[in-house]
């Protein structure tokens, strides 16, 4: 039988040419939009007269660093996701071009979106990262430097709220809704898992913090912590049968992340709590994350299990 979330690709047009050229023209988009909004952005920093504001040459970048120096981090993390509407256009593009479906089947094969499962995996995932940096600053406090300050924080804080939900969405639904829901249709679940993650690793391997390891482990330790990352939100949007957790934890990540810890190698530096010089992955963070993993799945679906849908809500959107 097939999965009800995957079947939702039933519902459009799936030769395999329409799947390359929609990921084509969604990245195409999402590629376009980042160069243009971040190469208007460079263009005023040439030109503010501000000398305190700068781009970074090359080397700088390849050993881990930031493009942008001398700009306040809400600035940035405003200017790097303004790429995401473009991103968010292409995925709509293709489904309505090359599909003839709507963006709402890459979400959920029932009749209603389920806000509180979403508030579920949102906040289980938040206080289980939450903990794992209290306990990392807590087992090496040398490591990590106290950064808060409260006006830049509260600044901060609105505009995470605001952006980091387009953010999120846009990649589920391209990863764990449009690329998943038409790898699964054609070759099956597993395939389903494994191939979008992997071209999720692939596109997050080109972040400061995976320049700026010194050591084999640690890039190694991190592309295997972003496949695994990927993997687990796809067996989780299976498992459940919506994108409603996958949307909650990915949010989790991202905002517990940018609000408590930050560093010289972050993709954008941010006021966050605290900081840290040096961002030292090894596997150790594969077998943390591994246990995090594990525990949020006991959580969510052996204490927190959602209401088993009528036959009628499955239908209702199919």
């Amino acid at each position: 039988m097939t999965h009800p979330y995957i079947q939702l690709a039933s519902q459009g047009k799936n030769h395999w040419w329409r799947y390359l050229l929609g990921t084509l023209l969604t990245l195409f988009l999402f590629v376009a939009g980042s160069g243009l909004t971040l190469g208007l952005f460079i263009t005023y920093i040439n030109n503010d007269g501000n000398p305190n504001t700068q781009v970074l040459p090359a080397e700088a970048v390849e050993a881990g660093g930031s493009l942008i120096s001398g700009v306040a981090p809400i600035i940035l993390y405003m200017v790097y996701n303004l790429a995401f509407p473009f991103f968010l256009l292409g995925i709509g593009l293709a489904l309505a071009i090359f599909h003839g479906r709507k963006l709402r089947s890459l979400l959920t094969p029932y009749a209603q979106i389920s806000y509180r499962r979403i508030w579920q995996g949102f906040w289980v995932f938040f206080l289980l990262k939450t903990f794992e940096i209290m306990l990392a600053v807590g087992l090496a406090p040398n490591d990590f430097t106290l950064n808060f300050k409260l006006q830049p924080f509260l600044a901060f804080l609105p505009v995470l709220i605001l952006f980091t939900p387009l953010q999120i969405a846009t990649e589920e639904l391209f990863f764990r809704g449009y690329l998943l829901q038409g790898m699964g249709h054609r070759f099956g679940k597993w395939s389903a898992i494994i191939w979008p993650s992997l071209i999720f690793m692939l596109m997050h391997l080109s972040n400061p913090e995976v320049a700026s390891q010194e050591r084999w482990q640690g890039v190694t330790s991190i592309a295997i912590y972003y496949f695994m990352i990927a993997a687990f939100l796809a067996w989780i949007t299976l498992k459940d049968n919506t994108l409603e957790l996958a949307l909650g934890v990915h949010a989790a990540n991202n905002m517990v992340t940018f609000l408590l810890i930050t560093s010289v190698h972050s993709v954008i530096p941010s006021p966050a709590f605290f900081s840290t010089r040096e961002i030292d992955a090894g596997f150790s963070l594969i077998f943390l994350t591994a246990l995090w993993l594990l525990i949020f799945s006991f959580v969510v679906f052996r204490c927190l299990k959602r209401p088993l849908p009528s036959a009628e809500s499955l239908s209702a959107n199919s």
